[in-house]
């Protein structure tokens, strides 16, 4: 509650039973999103006697890393950029004579729905990660492709991101500083590797 109770917005329930479905939604997305780091663990160790002593390397660095940068940009989404969308849309229902009545169930979906999208995009550096270390693409080829890069950037910031230049700024400035972090680690990786 505390991206709206900070701006001093309240909820509303528009039904009965609403608050109690409310309930359950998070409960079953709260035990999804814990147990994901299980889940992924489970499938890990299922799959690691198959592979090579090379690929368990990467294998445990993905097992590591990738809840790692979902729960970091779920709690981003939460901290930082869900208080702005939440008052961009308060200050945006103020701006003429219609007042905002916000129900639980919309808000808590909402909230899911930034939350569950800023933790997915920030696995994208791991995919360019990825395509590096199999060769599929080098550092220097994503490089000279920059302009096209960001530009797809800031579309993924805005289309999973409410219809505000705020948040898509809020979501695709981490995004753009994950890729360059993502081509420093790729060029230094690329070094290390034999011709």
């Amino acid at each position: 509650m505390a991206p709206v109770s900070s701006l001093g917005a309240r909820l509303y329930t528009f039904s009965p039973a609403e608050k109690f479905i409310a309930y359950m939604r998070l409960s079953v997305w709260t035990g999804i999103i814990v147990s994901l780091p299980f889940l992924l663990l489970q499938t890990g160790l299922f799959i690691w006697p198959a592979l090579r002593v090379s690929e368990r390397k990467y294998a445990l660095a993905a097992l590591t890393v990738v809840p790692v940068l979902f729960i970091a940009g779920a709690m981003m989404s939460y901290w930082f950029l869900s208080p702005v969308v939440m008052s961009f849309f308060l200050s945006f229902a103020a701006s003429d004579s219609v007042q905002p009545l916000w129900g639980l169930g919309e808000y808590l979906a909402l909230l899911a729905g930034i939350m569950v999208a800023a933790g997915l995009l920030l696995q994208t550096p791991l995919l360019l990660l990825l395509s590096f270390s199999l060769g599929i693409t080098t550092p220097r080829q994503v490089a000279r492709a920059r302009p096209y890069i960001i530009l797809v950037i800031f579309l993924l910031a805005g289309i999973f991101t409410p219809p505000d230049v705020i948040s898509q700024i809020a979501m695709g400035v981490p995004l753009y500083l994950l890729f360059e972090l993502s081509l420093l680690v790729g060029g230094l990786l690329s070094r290390k590797k034999p011709e």
